[in-house]
């Protein structure tokens, strides 16, 4: 057994570190099962998971509406004169025959925030549906570069383990 403070190895009986003074949680005996209760991680960090796929999936959304324009105007949707035919004298600008990008794009992001925000209100509310919705989530957002990598790591971290499906049923609401 380790300090949780400091990882000092800690020697059975002891009842604090003798390295840095944190008193030491006695382990249940062996055979009996651990029960979380209100100290386990799904209890600890279920709130703060919820609010973060709720503002993730806005986040989302506004940085795809913050791109939008220029992706349109580089694909030639401007409406310019100048924008999607050759001009004398010019070469050609845009991709008009790529216009239909834009809005499958769109319909991505704003389908990949619904899920976000659908998983951070079940987390939120305690359905009974939400952690499974969460692993899905998080399993489908590895690939989102950073801030959708870090949250899909936390919360596989926190929901995948086999006590954290006990814990999470435990705290459910049908």
């Amino acid at each position: 057994m380790y300090c949780s403070g400091c990882g000092q190895n800690i020697q059975p009986g002891e009842a604090v570190c003798m390295r840095c003074g944190r008193p030491v949680t006695p382990l249940p005996p062996v055979g009996m099962p651990v029960m979380q209760g209100s100290n386990g991680r799904v209890h600890r960090n279920i709130q703060t998971m919820g609010i973060l796929w709720l503002v993730w999936g806005a986040w989302s959304v506004l940085g795809w509406l913050i791109a939008l324009p220029f992706l349109t105007g580089a694909l030639g949707g401007w409406g310019h004169h100048w924008s999607g035919y050759w001009g004398p004298g010019r070469g050609y600008y845009g991709f008009p025959h790529m216009m239909w990008l834009p809005p499958l794009l769109t319909a991505i992001v704003f389908a990949r925030a619904g899920l976000a925000a659908a998983t951070g209100y079940g987390l939120l509310r305690r359905a009974s549906w939400a952690r499974t919705l969460a692993i899905v989530t998080a399993f489908l957002t590895l690939v989102k570069p950073i801030t959708g990598t870090i949250l899909a790591i936390y919360t596989l971290w926190v929901l995948v383990p086999a006590p954290a499906q006990q814990e999470y049923d435990e705290m459910a609401v049908p």
